[in-house]
């Protein structure tokens, strides 16, 4: 009886040495709690965690009042072999997704990713689960009713800009400034994040606006930064609402395109433009109204779809690779006033994002407004005349866009400059991609005199989420980001 006692008090201190020590293998870094007026405070995670898939969990509290949610997600003790990734999600005004429904997508990403490295993960200001969170639910709501409303398009650009003016009066009379949202702002919350975890050696993940997020990072030359991935890049040198007509009419010419850079295609150019111009006029003269499904409620919602609509609709659906080559047999039916199940599947994740409330309107058009300075509508309408393909869809872009209205002020001309750095750099462009496109990579990287680029054929936007090579390219990029050596698959490029 003594034996078996001493076997089982045995069998319990090993278990709990071996439970103590995975804890400390994959423990966050020591963190230095304050600097320079933020402070980091760990927590109790607010979503399940398991022994096999440890996270920690922490609230960043900025110098200037905001506090956000801070996810530290161990690598593998055996595996961590690189330096800690910092992860900045796209936007603006978009949140990372760490609530208690979306984390375990997360576990499942850093399954398939396999990266080396623990990885960091938080919310920007106004967004997500930080606090205080920023949201415009007028706007949503507006959207909601004009879904199926059939009304003039100007009379929509008008009452979405009474929606605009009624969010912005609100935030203004709750005391909030909104000059305090844009990429500056948020590169100092990441630094600050980097300090206080006391990090001596890191790496940056950004993808879409969080490109621009982690170039501003990489142009203060931070302390530590031991080299960056920039995936789907918008460096701040182009000029976000003064780009808008230009990517609108490069989306609709790709997609003309589209089977001569597709494989499993069998559309011939001018059969997809004439296909393209006999839906638009279809939908000019009948809009159609469809019955979708309310992402909110489940329950049937009413849509109309005009020739505005589809184009807007080919642009979002080019986000999406798999959407590439359902794309022109959808049309080719509209064309015919049929209604494909994959145009209406699009037409849904279109609808999802639309009335999406973890998007914050507010956010989004303060960095908007503030990085992108001024745009003229001289210069608007010089764009019509170059895009007649788009002009009569964005006719009314400039009169009722939110700059005119929003409070954002103005960061000044310095930000705009191409950002300059050696920093070990991998720049991510997908082919298709309709608001980031590869163009814009390229741009980034004549600054970047440590830099190599890579545009992946059939791929739209964020590439390591769509490209099994770009995991490739990206693990061997990271095991050596001085002198990286390219993975076979990159043989097909």
């Amino acid at each position: 009886m003594r034996l078996l006692l001493r076997v089982l008090l045995s069998v319990l201190l090993l278990s709990l040495l071996a439970w103590w020590g995975w804890r400390e293998m994959h423990a966050p870094p020591a963190s230095s709690g304050t600097t320079n007026g933020a402070q980091l405070e760990w927590r109790d995670c607010w979503f399940e965690t398991s022994l096999l898939q440890p996270a920690h969990c922490a609230q960043l509290k900025t110098a200037d009042g905001f506090t956000l949610p801070v996810v530290y997600l161990p690598a593998p003790a055996w595996r961590r072999t690189d330096p800690p990734v910092l992860y900045v999600a796209g936007g603006p005004g978009g949140a990372a997704g760490l609530d208690a429904e979306n984390m375990p997508g997360w576990f499942t990403w850093l399954e398939q990713v396999d990266w080396s490295s623990d990885v960091i993960l938080y919310d920007q200001r106004g967004v997500g689960l930080s606090e205080p969170s920023l949201g415009c639910p007028e706007m949503i709501q507006r959207r909601r009713e004009l879904l199926d409303s059939g009304l003039p398009t100007e009379q929509e650009y008008a009452l979405m800009r009474e929606s605009l003016l009624a969010c912005r009066d609100r935030l203004l009379a709750q005391g909030w400034d909104l000059s305090s949202f844009n990429t500056p702002r948020n590169a100092d919350d990441a630094l600050a994040l980097v300090k206080t975890l006391g990090l001596e050696e890191w790496q940056l993940y950004g993808v879409s606006y969080g490109t621009r997020v982690a170039l501003e990072i990489m142009r203060r030359d931070p302390h530590g930064l031991h080299a960056a991935v920039l995936d789907s890049v918008y460096p701040p040198q182009v000029p976000g609402e003064a780009s808008d007509t230009w990517l609108l009419a490069r989306s609709l010419y790709l997609f003309m395109s589209s089977c001569e850079l597709l494989s499993d295609c069998n559309y011939r150019p001018e059969r997809l433009r004439a296909d393209l111009e006999n839906a638009f006029a279809y939908l000019s003269e009948r809009p159609l109204r469809l019955e979708m499904r309310d992402p909110d409620s489940g329950l049937p919602l009413p849509v109309v779809l005009d020739a505005d609509d589809l184009a807007w609709l080919i642009f979002e659906s080019q986000y999406v690779w798999s959407n590439l080559r359902l794309l022109p047999g959808a049309v080719s039916s509209l064309a015919r006033g049929k209604v494909s199940s994959e145009l209406r599947s699009m037409l849904q994740e279109s609808l999802d994002l639309m009335l999406d409330e973890s998007l914050s309107d507010a956010v989004a058009t303060s960095v908007d407004c503030a990085d992108n300075g001024p745009f003229s509508r001289q210069r608007f309408l010089r764009q019509l005349h170059d895009y007649p393909l788009v002009a009569s869809i964005r006719r009314f872009d400039w009169d009722f866009g939110a700059c005119r209205d929003w409070p954002a002020g103005d960061i000044g001309h310095a930000f705009r400059q191409p950002v300059i750095s050696d920093i070990p750099t991998l720049l991510l462009a997908g082919e298709f991609d309709p608001v980031t496109p590869p163009h814009w990579a390229y741009e980034a990287a004549r600054g970047l005199r440590n830099s190599h680029v890579f545009t992946f054929p059939g791929i739209g936007h964020g590439v390591l989420d769509s490209d099994s090579c770009g995991l490739d390219v990206v693990q061997a990029f990271m095991a050596d980001p001085d002198s990286p050596q390219a993975p076979a698959c990159l043989r097909f490029f």
